[in-house]
């Protein structure tokens, strides 16, 4: 089995493995391009960058404590590709360029040295838990860096570190792949495959018990051994792996390994669809919109229609509803004056009196008088967001109904508003600026649902995080997700920012919606004959933000 800790070292560098490159090397301009690059991202000078032929060693190796980075030429191929110099290199080479990052990652978060007296099986353990904590670390400070991330799994992942259907290989493959869709670098739909084989090895419990430790782990700082080390271990016993008695890594004693080959069809699949860039050729919309993440498997589609005539008069009530929500009566201030009209205040008629009699310059104000001024009504913000996966199949027309209404309305009570659909893929229907005319009835057949991704996009588009205007998230879904934590997390952060989320879900008493907290939420049957309890609960959110 193959090491993780074979492209990591937690000691500095050999005097072998820091000899120069030959001058005359055409590998150079990469590797002083790269090296400004390493330096820039991980906000070290003395890191250095080595771009050239690994021979058969790991794609990429770093040095933390010396910031030294090595990568194998051999993903790039042709030293010619392109000019490393400028930053369109990175679609020639995106695998190189993702291990690269990969590897400053390393540099910038994997600070922790595993004791010398550790037991190779748990610093094994430890180091592979490293590897997607340091990959979501870097993520939260350049989630933009996702994509070349993605494709750099490719040849970070080796399907032949499981060689075997054990325990001890699916949990390693687990920790490989599928804690890197936790650390947001995969996504579900890249490890459906795996995931199933490596449920069928380990079971749900141990596989929770697993998942519940990585994730842990990419919450630890970046100093703490102590942690860390303890993570491995207790990845180790829960394996049924006793460190003191077996200190060595487990043998591997089968002779296949269905895993590795659903590990090697899931990789060759990114490499060759990436989910980061959109295909034209797979028919589906297009968007202008920049920095949408796109999947070709399922692309998002639908059906345009003329509005009937009570989605019409629904958007019209729902308009005079928002309208209504952000009028603000004119401020009334009391203010004294010297003249009528007003009411007469005798101390200050007094006052002002004495002070004429004294010869003096009048300053009483003896009339006091309300004056209202108009205060502006307050900027509103509002983000649709329609679900389109499978599970919202007979829904999906009286949903898009929903969200036409709302979108329409939104437009015409001055707001600005972006609707996106989310599936596999992630589609803006309607830009900001935009009113939309005609309906457009989903067809929900997705097989997953990327909320959290297109949270965020809708927070890009329309800055829904930030404070000082109204703003109000409509959600149209069952609420079914694969990972219904991370949504709620997406939700609680919104709440807090002060932006209301709305939750529009479908009335199935079969198969009754999933209520998240900070939400209001309302069950929709006839979105014509609800929109009242829309308008209404929408007022509700808004002020209550």
């Amino acid at each position: 089995m193959t090491s993780v800790s074979a492209h990591l070292s937690t000691s500095g560098p050999s005097p072998a493995t820091t000899t120069p490159p030959p001058a005359a090397s055409p590998w150079d301009p990469w590797s002083a391009a790269w090296t400004k690059q390493a330096a820039r991202i991980t906000g070290r000078a003395d890191a250095h960058v080595t771009v050239t032929p690994a021979a058969g060693g790991p794609p990429g190796f770093s040095y933390p404590a010396t910031a030294q980075i090595h990568i194998d030429a051999d993903l790039v191929a042709d030293p010619t590709i392109a000019d490393p110099r400028r930053p369109a290199h990175r679609s020639k080479a995106p695998v190189a360029y993702g291990v690269l990052l990969h590897e400053c990652a390393h540099v910038i978060h994997s600070t922790w040295n595993p004791p010398p007296g550790v037991p190779p099986v748990v610093r094994e353990a430890a180091l592979l838990l490293e590897e997607s904590r340091v990959e979501r670390r870097y993520r939260d400070t350049r989630p933009r860096d996702r994509r070349w991330l993605r494709r750099a799994i490719t040849s970070i992942i080796d399907p032949t570190d499981t060689p075997t259907d054990t325990t001890w290989s699916a949990a390693y493959a687990a920790g490989l792949l599928l804690a890197r869709v936790d650390a947001k670098i995969l996504y579900p739909a890249d490890v459906r495959t795996p995931r199933r084989l490596i449920t069928k090895v380990l079971g749900r419990k141990l596989l929770k018990g697993l998942r519940d430790i990585w994730r842990e782990a990419q919450t630890v700082v970046d100093t703490d051994t102590t942690r860390m080390i303890d993570l491995g271990e207790r990845w180790c016993r829960l394996l049924g792996i006793d460190p003191t008695t077996s200190p060595g890594l487990p043998a591997d004693d089968a002779a296949t390994s269905t895993i590795a080959a659903a590990i090697a069809a899931a990789l060759d699949a990114i490499l060759h669809n990436p989910a980061d860039t959109p295909d034209p050729r797979r028919g589906g919309p297009r968007t202008d919109v920049p920095g949408i993440h796109v999947d070709t498997d399922v692309p998002i589609t639908w059906t345009e229609r003329d509005p009937a005539d009570a989605e019409r008069h629904a958007a019209n009530r729902l308009t005079t509803l928002l309208r209504r929500a952000r009028h603000r009566e004119p401020a009334r201030t009391r203010e004294p004056s010297t003249a009528p009209p007003g009411r007469l205040r005798t101390r200050a008629a007094v006052t002002l009196a004495a002070q004429r009699a004294a010869g003096a310059i009048p300053t009483a104000q003896p009339w006091q008088r309300t004056v209202r001024r108009p205060v502006p009504d307050p900027e509103l913000t509002v983000g649709i967001l329609i679900d389109a996966s499978g599970s919202m199949t007979d829904f999906a027309k009286p949903m898009s109904s929903a969200a036409w209404i709302v979108a329409q309305a939104a437009t015409r009570a001055g707001a600005t508003t972006a609707t996106l659909a989310y599936g596999d893929r992630i589609t803006v229907l309607i830009p900001p600026g935009r009113r939309p005319v005609k309906v457009r009835d989903m067809r929900a057949d997705a097989g997953t649902e990327r909320f959290v991704e297109a949270c965020a996009e809708a927070d890009r588009l329309l800055h829904l995080s930030a404070p000082g205007t109204a703003r109000l998230l409509v959600v149209v879904s069952d609420g079914h997700y694969v990972n219904p934590d991370e949504a709620q997390a997406t939700i609680t952060r919104l709440h807090h920012t002060g932006c209301a989320v709305l939750w529009l879900a479908p009335a199935n008493e079969s198969w009754p919606p999933r209520v998240y907290d900070h939400t209001t939420t309302i069950t929709v049957d006839d979105p014509t004959t609800c929109v009242n309890l829309i308008g209404h609960a929408a007022i509700d959110a808004l002020n209550g933000a």
